[in-house]
């Protein structure tokens, strides 16, 4: 049998679809701090990552109501969001898993060059990580150098780059660094 949203949460997913940020922000702020004790309670994951993927799922629940894929599930609004955490959260223990089998081939192979002159592997490296970062699009190029070489908090970068908030800013350099990370994946894997 169908559980379709209550009236309340359908007249929300309406307010929402039409482009009401009180209705989006009241969503955001009625789960977000339960979300957060959950996935730190359950997953054993720091706040800021329970953070992160609470701002990823809000996003994605947002962009299903706004372009019209989401509108009747099995469950309440937070059983659905809570959902969406939760294979978030897996997904990035799979990835985790997968860095970490890459990181020990890595591993490997630097044992394995270090048996040449160290400043010939600098060299190379320093090099590979000038290719990567050019790729960059402008914006994760600045972000990145905010944060990492200015020494500027996410708050800062958000100012400076005329972000909406601090979230905003945090959830545009986790991009930029998967980016990074897929390039690197690539490099690795020959592609």
């Amino acid at each position: 049998m169908r559980i379709s949203f209550s009236k309340r949460e359908q007249d929300v997913l309406e307010r929402i679809r039409s482009g009401d940020e009180k209705a989006m922000e009241r969503i955001y702020n009625e789960h977000r701090n339960e979300f957060i004790g959950w996935s730190v309670e359950n997953h054993s994951i720091s706040e800021q990552d329970a953070l992160d993927h609470y701002q990823d799922t809000i996003t994605i629940f947002f962009e299903k109501v706004m372009n019209g894929t989401l509108r009747e599930i099995e469950s309440s609004v937070k059983t659905y969001l809570f959902g969406i955490g939760k294979n978030r959260i897996l997904q990035q223990f799979q990835k985790e898993n997968t860095r970490m089998r890459h990181e020990e081939e890595v591993s490997e192979h630097f044992r394995f060059l270090a048996e040449k002159e160290i400043n010939e592997i600098y060299v190379s490296a320093s090099e590979i990580t000038a290719d990567m970062f050019s790729l960059l699009g402008e914006k994760c190029k600045e972000i990145l150098k905010l944060f990492y070489f200015d020494k500027k908090s996410m708050s800062e970068i958000a100012n400076l780059m005329d972000f909406k908030n601090e979230g905003v800013a945090r959830t545009s350099k986790k991009r930029c660094l998967e980016k990074i990370r897929q390039q690197m994946t690539q490099s690795v894997n020959g592609g």
